[in-house]
């Protein structure tokens, strides 16, 4: 993804950040993502919206629901405290499974 050195109407937002314009959309409705707005009435987003975009993005695809996110970039701290224990579980959990596979690996050779 590239990094925004303008503001991007929302197909160019959606070509930079490869999430479609119907997803933007609904970002927008549900209020995680709110454009600005030029002279003509056109949304614009900038630096912080492609951020934003990235940090749903991973999230969503981490697993998190969208509700969640939208807590988090509310600033919620009770959410982002649960969501990093959420984070710190899974990570112990990976390590563990990593340790397991490297074990079956070097049984193997």
């Amino acid at each position: 993804m590239e990094e925004l050195t303008r503001p991007l109407l929302r197909k160019e937002l959606a070509t930079a950040s490869g999430v479609n314009a119907e997803t933007l959309r609904f970002y927008e409705k549900v209020g995680v993502l709110r454009p600005e707005r030029s002279p003509k009435g056109y949304r614009v987003y900038g630096p912080e919206d492609l951020k934003r975009l990235r940090l749903i993005q991973r999230a969503l695809s981490l697993g998190f629901p969208l509700e969640a996110v939208k807590a988090w970039l509310g600033g919620d701290s009770a959410a982002i405290g649960s969501a990093l224990a959420a984070l710190d579980r899974k990570a112990t959990e990976l390590e563990k499974l990593r340790k397991n596979l490297r074990k079956r690996l070097r049984g193997t050779e």
